[in-house]
């Protein structure tokens, strides 16, 4: 047994090894375009959440989770973006993010809209949070309101996203689950 979970802590992070440096570069790439009405592609594109409902699909929970913590500090540290609140909100919701995709992804019915169920979940989430936890200067509702405006692209990319990899990378633990 216990061969088993050192074999599959080791698989997780050769996984997460690989994969984090793609969860890095896709954002850097996407910044590197100039801003559209004063926000950042990646408000629109939603580049952060790629890799991590690629490695849920692929992959297992522990190396999407293990990208949604790490991408976004270590994309900060690298090229400086998003600011610091900014990068604590898109973790949280990124992890949030991931966790809800997993619960979706189990659902038969929906599991083919899960990515962008699970970004207007983390977003509902991340937003009520302000109330409480202010990481931004923001108006909850307008910071909803003016995310999911900007992201509608980003999130019919998730979607598409999330439908390739389900045809293409199916998942055993998904596959088992349903």
């Amino acid at each position: 047994m216990q061969l088993s979970l050192n074999s599959n802590f080791s698989s997780t992070l050769k996984t997460t090894a690989w994969a984090l440096p793609v969860a890095i570069a896709l954002p850097i790439l996407v910044h590197l375009a100039p801003p559209y009405n004063g926000f950042p592609m990646g408000a629109y594109l939603l580049p952060m959440f790629y890799m991590p409902i690629v490695a849920l699909i692929a992959y297992r929970l522990p190396v999407a989770l293990l990208l949604a913590i790490l991408a976004p500090p270590l994309n900060f540290l690298i090229s400086g973006n998003p600011h610091w609140g900014l990068m604590a909100m898109l973790t949280l919701e990124l992890v949030i993010f991931t966790l809800l995709a997993y619960v979706f992804l189990l659902q038969r019915i929906i599991k083919w809209i899960a990515a962008p169920l699970a970004f207007l979940g983390a977003k509902t989430i991340s937003s009520a949070l302000l109330i409480f936890i202010p990481l931004i200067e923001a108006n909850p509702v307008q910071f909803f309101s003016t995310s999911l405006y900007n992201a509608t692209i980003g999130i019919l990319i998730l979607l598409a996203i999330n439908i390739v990899c389900l045809k293409y990378l199916p998942n055993q633990e998904i596959r088992d689950k349903v």
